[in-house]
């Protein structure tokens, strides 16, 4: 797959994820709109939208969501054959990345030491 394509379906996996979560948040201030309607009959004591959204805080994890996506795309592009395959490691891309950059010979190589056979790292002096 070309990495351009890759970085797109990437992207898209990170966004699919990011409206699922404001699906979660929508759905849930529904329920406390109807729990409250309920309970009492006066509209003034119906929850805003503002408690359940942050306008600001939400479009910044999105942004971040949709970017890890898209990066991901493109760092596993080589091994990605399918669209599917993409979306998914670009919604699964801060897990996936995260595991990724914890993994110890990755971090030796990223330190300048090669791994040792055997799982041990070298050591500088």
């Amino acid at each position: 797959m070309e990495w351009s394509i890759s970085i797109t379906y990437g992207a898209l996996g990170g966004l699919v994820v990011e409206i699922v979560v404001f699906y979660g948040r929508i759905a849930t201030w529904q329920a406390a709109r109807h729990r409250a309607r309920t309970r009492n009959k006066r509209r003034e004591q119906l929850p805003r939208l503002d408690k359940y959204v942050d306008p600001a805080s939400d479009t910044l994890a999105a942004l971040t969501r949709v970017s890890l996506g898209a990066g991901a795309g493109w760092l596993f592009a080589p091994q990605l054959t399918g669209a599917l395959a993409t979306v998914a490691v670009g919604a699964s891309a801060p897990a996936l990345l995260r595991q990724l950059g914890s993994a110890r010979s990755l971090q030796a190589v990223v330190a300048g030491a090669a791994p040792q056979p055997g799982g041990t790292e070298a050591v500088e002096p």
